[in-house]
């Protein structure tokens, strides 16, 4: 990539296809059509199914027996995206840990504030540890809002005396939604996508993504 490329491509990405001041529905219909036009490798499977009454999206690989489960938690600031929508880079996770994925639906704000995500995310490893998957054989992903519900969920499950996950694999978490970490600062100028503004209208104390 040029230099020149990389300043457009930084143009681009500063100049969000997804402003905070939009409305949400608007947000989803954008992101949907954006990553519907990247169509799943063909080896790649995608089956709806449920777990502890929440709705999930299966994920298998042909020709991959799988090994192990990944408990997959998709990103969105806990306002956009679906299960389904992250086949893509959660089947990449299956393939390189030959596990079977199953990506989490949890409800989103603002039709649903907290903490419904958590609830669902904690449901939804009840039910696979209920439906006989031994703890050992479970890990955690997920990538932003996903990686900081991989690591709720980790802390809610130890809160309520259930063994936990072999492992935790977590994309840059979204984790601080009080946004007051130093990097939020020092990294300004080198992220093109997140800052201090385009989160706190999902992170502020009034947003029905947060804490009441």
């Amino acid at each position: 990539m040029s230099t020149e490329q990389r300043e457009t491509l930084e143009t681009i990405l500063r100049q969000s296809a997804f402003p905070p001041s939009s409305n949400v529905n608007e947000q989803r219909r954008q992101l949907k059509a954006l990553l519907s036009a990247q169509p799943l490798p063909t080896d790649v499977t995608v089956t709806p199914a449920a777990l502890g009454g929440v709705p999930t999206a299966e994920i298998t690989i042909d020709g991959i027996e799988p090994r192990h489960t990944v408990l997959y938690f998709h990103g969105g600031v806990y306002v956009v995206g679906d299960a389904f929508l992250a086949a893509d880079l959660a089947s990449q996770v299956g393939r390189r840990t030959h596990a079977k994925v199953i990506s989490v639906d949890y409800r989103l704000a603002p039709e649903h504030p907290y903490p419904a995500a958590v609830d669902d995310a904690l449901a939804a490893y009840q039910a696979l540890l209920h439906n006989g998957t031994a703890p050992s054989d479970i890990a955690f992903a997920g990538e932003s809002a996903g990686g900081g519900l991989a690591i709720a969920t980790l802390v809610n499950a130890r809160d309520h005396g259930l063994p936990l996950p072999a492992a935790a694999f977590v994309m840059s978490p979204y984790a601080d939604l009080t946004l007051t970490g130093t990097t939020m600062d020092t990294k300004h100028e080198v992220d093109p996508l997140m800052s201090r503004q385009a989160l706190q209208a999902r992170s502020s104390p009034t947003s029905p993504a947060c804490h009441p």
